[in-house]
């Protein structure tokens, strides 16, 4: 605040009044307003040299330490940084083992754990540091933030955690198949490129490609994560979110790909830590929480969803200065979450994440007609029907399910967030289940999933599920999608193949949602068997996906009914499971 109140007074003031004016001045408040800079390489024990960046506030000797570790450049933190060291911060920047600055061969994830306890260690050694560390960061800064905390170091004291993880499953391959959207193209980025440019490669043609696993050498790129996926297999296998014991604010977004993760690494910490946790959930996709932008895909949340450096720069100050400085500033006071409710475009806040007001609601699937139904002209209704019936599709994956809106990786900001499904709901290989208008809103929020019964063709396949509302003008807007490959449907960590022809259970994780569903709207749920190129394809043979250079038609049947109570399950704010009449109804 001072130097913006000398900017404005340097303009209409004489040299001698802005003396005088300062000379007034609080002095402890221009102390914070100035510090140093140092740019270092640490030498690790392994004689690797991590290019280091250190801030100090310009007076005082010691300090607590907020450390950023990143492997996208130490550069894009400096404004963070300069922020932390004016308000009384010692401040670490550095670029991670084989990234920009710092020496070594980059494998990602690999070396966190390592360097990052040297790092730490480092830290209290100096003399001006008091022995504490909080860590900051998103994504990737968070997972290096939070291995470490669940390493135990005792000197990391508070993390402020921005979409992170412990381990890559949920993220890499949910419910079984490969995040193709995601992991292609951010290893192209950031683990093979230097000048980080995507603009050489048609991604299209790379996401066609088979075998998978040939689709780097295709086109003449080395990646040992790709060519060994046992490396974010085993990521962390030591470690648990259940260890971390220090204090965290958590945040994360509705269309952030990583939600899912975050909100698991949230309750995780919460149900074995006594220390404060506090959690926030926005509208937003994946690193939207720098930027003042408020859309995401075709919906604008309002100035209220608003996030930008400024506010997260003082939401994390008031955490550090209660977690690593013991300023009582009331944050731990205030209730543990706070949640954007979607179709209110309103904050909310409750005392723990789900919420307890919640109670589940199940939404059964069913033929328009109570008999079978080829395309899936299909009902949704608060009760199972008597009779059973199956819904028929044939699932090829040559042709699979175009990818259009959803929590996906923000690298393909054409196909993120809010994005109307009508289309591929006209298609012949999309199953589609559809209430009544709702007579009153409906709100709904914690975790969602599907549970169905199906059977295929083949030894193995996917289904996909997808929960929409239908507004009134008949806009399909996507609010959670999920996916389960056959042969992990009882485990992501074993393998059971199918019998042909044989009825399974199926139950996909929709992850989680907040959301309003107006009066006269409509729920939907959508069964497919693909959603590309978000996730690999199925080749319907048995054949390792990841490895197959054949793909298979197979025709996929989804039963319902009174033995087969196929349905959504939804967790909706209101006790009496009655829906909720819209005031001046």
């Amino acid at each position: 605040m001072i130097e913006i109140l000398i900017q404005g007074i340097r303009s209409v003031c004489s040299v001698i009044s802005l003396l005088l004016i300062l000379m007034l001045c609080n002095t402890n408040s221009f102390a914070e307003s100035s510090f140093t800079q140092e740019t270092m390489k640490l030498r690790l024990t392994d004689g690797v040299h991590l290019g280091t960046d250190i801030f100090l506030p310009a007076t005082g000797k010691n300090f607590p330490a907020i450390l950023i570790r990143t492997p996208y450049g130490k550069f894009q933190k400096i404004e963070f940084a300069e922020f932390w060291a004016r308000h009384g911060y010692a401040v670490v920047l550095q670029d991670t083992r084989g990234k920009w600055t710092s020496e070594g061969h980059y494998i990602p994830f690999k070396n966190e754990e390592k360097d990052g306890l040297e790092t730490l260690d480092w830290i209290v050694q100096q003399k001006w540091s008091n022995g504490k560390v909080g860590m900051f960061g998103s994504s990737y800064l968070s997972f290096c933030a939070l291995t470490l905390a669940a390493a135990k170091h005792p000197a990391l004291k508070s993390i402020f955690n921005i979409s992170g993880w412990l381990k890559g499953g949920k993220i890499n391959t949910p419910g079984g198949a490969v995040h193709l959207m995601l992991a292609l193209p951010w290893i192209l980025h950031e683990e093979t490129l230097k000048r980080r440019s995507l603009n050489d490669y048609e991604l299209e043609d790379l996401f066609y490609h088979l075998p998978l696993k040939n689709v780097f050498a295709s086109i003449g790129v080395e990646s040992k994560l790709w060519s060994e996926p046992e490396i974010i297999m085993e990521l962390n296998k030591h470690l648990s979110a259940a260890d971390i014991d220090v204090p965290i604010f958590h945040i994360t977004g509705w269309n952030d790909f990583v939600y899912a993760s975050a909100l698991d690494i949230y309750t995780t910490v919460r149900d074995h830590s006594q220390k404060p946790q506090k959690l926030m959930i926005g509208p937003w996709f994946h690193d939207q929480y720098y930027s003042d932008y408020t859309g995401a895909g075709d919906e604008d949340f309002g100035e209220a969803s608003k996030m930008g450096a400024d506010k997260l720069q003082d939401l994390s100050l008031r955490w550090f200065d209660y977690t690593l400085k013991g300023i009582e500033n009331g944050i731990t006071r205030e209730p543990v979450a706070e949640v954007f409710i979607m179709g209110k475009n309103k904050w909310q806040t409750f005392q723990q994440w789900p919420p307890a007001e919640i109670a589940f609601q199940k939404w059964y699937l069913s033929s328009e007609s109570g008999a079978n139904s080829l395309n899936g002209d299909g009902r949704l209704l608060p009760d199972p029907t008597a009779r059973d019936a199956m819904d028929s599709i044939i699932f090829d994956p040559e042709n699979p399910v175009p990818t259009n809106g959803g929590a996906n990786f923000h690298f393909l900001l054409d196909i993120v967030g809010v994005k109307d499904q009508r289309d591929i709901e006209e298609r012949e290989d999309v199953l589609v289940y559809t209430s009544a208008p709702l007579p009153g809103t409906i709100e709904i929020a914690g975790p969602l999933k599907v549970v169905f019964y199906a059977a295929t063709e083949g030894p193995d396949t996917d289904f996909t599920a997808k929960f929409v509302e239908v507004r009134e003008n008949g806009y399909a807007r996507i609010i959670e999608e999920g996916i389960i490959r056959a042969r992990h449907r009882n485990s992501l960590d074993s393998e059971e193949m199918l019998e042909p022809g044989k009825v399974y259970q199926f139950t996909i994780d929709l992850g989680a949602t907040a959301i309003a569903i107006k009066k006269n709207h409509r729920l939907r749920v959508e069964i497919s068997s693909s959603n590309f190129p978000k996730y690999d394809r199925n080749p319907n043979t048995g054949v390792f996906p990841f490895e197959a250079t054949e793909l298979k038609p197979v025709r996929q049947q989804v039963y319902h009914g009174k033995s087969f109570p196929s349905h959504i399950l939804l967790p909706v704010i209101n006790k009496s499971l009655s829906l909720i009449e819209d005031e001046g109804d």
